[in-house]
C-alpha cells in the first residue's frame, strides 16, 4: 500500500501464486474509486478468466471482507460486468480477446487501469489500453500490474527490472515504475500451510522458482529465436558497407516488413528495417526507393510471385520499380527458424540497434505447437520472417535439410 501510494504511476506486484497480489491490487482499486467519482478498470487478456477469476471470485471478497456493506446486489452489472460504488464511481472488469468487449471498455476514460495476470498479455495490447488512462478527475492516474514472473525475455521484466522500453531498449524514467515482490511465504495467514509443502515445493525446479519463489526465467524454453544474444547479434556501424544493398521482405497487408543490409564474407550485416502497418508492394517499393535502397537485390517470401496487388504479382511490381528479385523458394518454418539460430549463434547475423522490430522479434517470438505463435501477438514474427527469407536464399542449411522433400512449393 505504501508503494501504491507512492509517486510512480506504473505498479507492479509480482510473485508467486496465492501471494495476495489480486486481492491486494483489487483493494486499492476500490480505495481509489471510493475517494472521488471516477471509473477504473480491471483487465485481463480473456474475458473468461476475468470473468471467473476477478468477478465472481477475488472482487466479491476484497468487497466483503474490506467493505463490508459498501455495495449491494442491484451494485452489479451482470450484463456489462461493471459495479457501482454509492458515489457514482464505476470499476469495470473485462478482457482484451473479444473485439466488441473490448471497443465498449476502451471507448471510455479511466483513472486507474489494473492489468492482471499481465505477463498474458501483449505489450501492444497493453499500450493501447493505456490511452485511456486518462480521465479527468481528482485522482493521479495510476496503472497496475501483476503476475507470476515469466522469462527474462519478458517486456515486464525489461520494464521494472532492467528499465528499458521493450521495443527500443532505451532507458525509462524509474521513477515512474515501482515493484514488489509477494511470494506465498509472506501470506501464510490467509493461505493453507499445506498449499506450499504439498504443492508447491513439489513443482519442478522452474515451477518453484516461478509459482513458489517468484523468480523471472533464465529459461528459453518456447523461444523460436534461442540464440539471439544482445551483447552478441547487436552491433552499431559506423560505416555503411559499399555495394549494392540486399532485402529480406515478407509480404502482407499489415505489416509489410523488410530488413536490409549486405552479406559480406558469410555474415549479414542489417542496417536498417521496414515495418508498414495497412499497406501494399507499391508503398513498399516507394519507402525503400525513398531510403536510396533503389536496384537492391530482393529475397522475398516467394508466394509474392502469385499473391497479386492491382492485377500484378508483388515479384511483378517490385521489378517494375528497379528492384532485382532473386528466385527463392521457402523452406518449412521449422528449417528457417533452425537456420537463422545457426547464424546468430555463430555470430554472423550482426543488427544496428536501430532495428527495433527486428530486435523485438527475435526476443518475443515463440513456438505455438509446430508453427511460430502468432495469435498472442499479431505484430510478431514478420520481420524475422522477412530476414530468414534472405537468410535462407543465400546461407541455408546443409544436408537433408535442404533436400526437395522439405520445400514447400
Amino acid at each position: 500500500m505504501k508503494m501504491l501510494a507512492g509517486p510512480s504511476r506504473y505498479d507492479m506486484a509480482y510473485g508467486g501464486s496465492r501471494s495476495g497480489k489480486t486481492f491486494g491490487l483489487c483493494k486499492a482499486v476500490v480505495i481509489r474509486a471510493s475517494k472521488t467519482k471516477s471509473r477504473h478498470a480491471i483487465l485481463r487478456l480473456k474475458f473468461n478468466h476475468a470473468k471467473t477469476s476477478i468477478w465472481m471470485d477475488t472482487l466479491p471478497k476484497v468487497f466483503s471482507l474490506a467493505f463490508p456493506g459498501l455495495v449491494d446486489a442491484d451494485s452489479w452489472n451482470k450484463t456489462d460486468y461493471c459495479v457501482t460504488l454509492p458515489n457514482g464511481s464505476e470499476i469495470w472488469v473485462g478482457g482484451l480477446d473479444d473485439q466488441q468487449r473490448v471497443e465498449k471498455i476502451l471507448g471510455k476514460e479511466y483513472s486507474t487501469i489494473y492489468f492482471n495476470e499481465c505477463s498474458q498479455i501483449p505489450y501492444a495490447s497493453i499500450q493501447i489500453a493505456l490511452t485511456r488512462l486518462a480521465e479527468k478527475s481528482d485522482l493521479r492516474k495510476k496503472a497496475y500490474f501483476d503476475e507470476n514472473p515469466p522469462t527474462k525475455k519478458h517486456w515486464s521484466y525489461g520494464l521494472w527490472i532492467r528499465g528499458v522500453t521493450p521495443d527500443s531498449g532505451e532507458p525509462v524514467d524509474r521513477s515512474k515504475y515501482a515493484s514488489i515482490l509477494m511470494n506465498p511465504s509472506d501470506n501464510l495467514e490467509n493461505i493453507d500451510g499445506e498449499y506450499i509443502t504439498e504443492i508447491l515445493n513439489n513443482l519442478s525446479d522452474k515451477e518453484r522458482a516461478r509459482f513458489r519463489d517468484g523468480q523471472f526465467s533464465d529459461t528459453d524454453e518456447g523461444s523460436a529465436y534461442y540464440a539471439f544474444e544482445r551483447d552478441i547479434n547487436v552491433h552499431s556501424f559506423t560505416d555503411r558497407p559499399i555495394g549494392t544493398a540486399m532485402i529480406g521482405m515478407d509480404f502482407n497487408v499489415s505489416p509489410m516488413t523488410a530488413t536490409i543490409g549486405y552479406y559480406i564474407n558469410k555474415k549479414f550485416y542489417i542496417i536498417d528495417e521496414v515495418y508498414l502497418n495497412n499497406s501494399d508492394t507499391q508503398k513498399m517499393g516507394d519507402e525503400l526507393l525513398r531510403r536510396g535502397y533503389g536496384g537492391a537485390s530482393i529475397y522475398p517470401d516467394s508466394t509474392g510471385k502469385n499473391r497479386k496487388t492491382s492485377g500484378k504479382s508483388d515479384h511483378a511490381i517490385l521489378r517494375e520499380m528497379g528492384f532485382r528479385v532473386e528466385g527463392t523458394r521457402n523452406p518449412y518454418v521449422r528449417d528457417r527458424v533452425n537456420n537463422v539460430n545457426r547464424l546468430l549463434r555463430d555470430g554472423r547475423i550482426l543488427i544496428d540497434p536501430k532495428c527495433k522490430k527486428l530486435i523485438n522479434d527475435f526476443e518475443k517470438v515463440t513456438w505455438d505447437g509446430t508453427d511460430l505463435n502468432k495469435k498472442s501477438d499479431e505484430t510478431l514474427t514478420h520481420i524475422s520472417d522477412a530476414l530468414g527469407y534472405w537468410c535462407w536464399a543465400l546461407d541455408a542449411l546443409v544436408g537433408s535439410s535442404i533436400q526437395s522433400k522439405t520445400i514447400q512449393l
